[in-house]
């Protein structure tokens, strides 16, 4: 079962994608700000990362830029999670790293299928 982090500052969110992950099969857990990312990610060391762009402390952006310069955290795939979705936030996020957008609201089947396609490349890339 893979292991999913959740970053959204907002905690209706965070529970909306974690109800439709874990009726998925997915382990979520959970973090409300980009700073908590590097403990969670420690001591959790999840397959993929979902990442809110807009957070109070540490926005989605620096997260990902933070995590991608990391050696130990540069290979989890990340799927930025946006109500904004302007294509220079979608040029940014995949020139740091991202794999793919998630736009809030997302439509009814959505989050399942970018996040199995996400994993399922990971899992090709790394054989």
């Amino acid at each position: 079962m893979a292991r999913i982090l959740v970053v959204d500052d907002s905690e209706d969110v965070r529970l909306a994608l974690a109800t439709i992950l874990e009726d998925a099969g997915y382990e979520i857990i959970e973090a409300s700000d980009g700073s908590q990312v590097p403990d969670m990610v420690a001591e959790h060391r999840p397959d993929l990362v979902l990442l809110d762009v807009a957070m109070p402390k540490v926005n989605g952006f620096e997260t990902l830029r933070n995590m991608k310069a990391d050696k130990a955290t540069s290979d989890i795939p990340v799927l930025m999670v946006t109500a904004k979705g302007r294509p220079e936030d979608l040029s940014l996020a995949r020139s740091l790293g991202a794999r793919d957008f998630i736009s809030k609201p997302w439509a009814d089947g959505e989050v399942e299928l970018r996040v199995g396609w996400v994993l399922e490349s990971a899992a090709r890339a790394a054989r």
